[in-house]
């Protein structure tokens, strides 16, 4: 008797390790689904610096309110006719898209492109954050970049939500480094699945 609770404790826990709670989405759930992300593809909506990147708030650390090392750049692109690049320097940078709604029981697919040209390259982060209607913060889900010179995607699948979220944010954290530049494009989150409501 003793060895069969063994093996039945035995299967469970080895059961828990494979059949984790994590969710897959895949870039073809997107298909149909609007992109929840105000300007994905940092298209100019004017000449004037602070309004030229609508539906995005920049921030460098330490803070520099005349930072020019972002720029609109419309030579490199994967989506659209512009992306973001930015220049090496001493500061990090983090780019915050504007809030967007989201619901408890969806499932979201959010994703970025990147390259950079760049022979050392910083590890940089791409987060989606959730937050109740107050501005705190729910969940927090992120994906480690690891960057090069080709277009790559990094994605995020996030879901079970806690209870009173309203909102969410998607953004991007990019170290401090020394040489060339990091271009971004074609940021999105999609609503993909709704989760059964007991």
């Amino acid at each position: 008797m003793k060895n069969i609770v063994l093996l039945i404790l035995m299967s469970l826990i080895l059961s828990s390790c494979f059949m984790g709670s994590s969710l897959l989405f895949t870039e073809s759930e997107i298909l149909d689904n609007p992109n929840l992300v105000m300007n994905p593809g940092f298209d100019a909506y004017s000449f004037a610096g602070h309004d030229a990147l609508k539906g995005w708030t920049i921030y460098t650390k330490p803070d520099d309110s005349e930072f020019d090392k972002i720029k609109i750049d419309p030579m490199h692109y994967t989506e659209g006719d512009t992306s973001l690049r930015i220049d090496a320097s001493d500061k990090d940078v983090v780019i915050i898209s504007d809030s967007f709604e989201v619901r408890r029981y969806g499932g979201y697919y959010s994703r970025i492109k990147f390259k950079t040209d760049s022979p050392n390259p910083p590890l940089t982060r791409f987060r989606m954050t959730t937050f109740k209607g107050n501005g705190k913060i729910t969940n927090r889900f992120r994906k480690k970049m690891k960057l090069s010179e080709d277009w790559d995607t990094a994605a995020i699948s996030a879901g079970f939500l806690k209870p009173g979220v309203k909102f969410a944010r998607v953004s991007i954290y990019i170290p401090a480094f020394s040489e060339g530049s990091i271009w971004i494009d074609d940021v999105g989150c999609w609503e993909v699945h709704g989760f059964r409501i007991d």
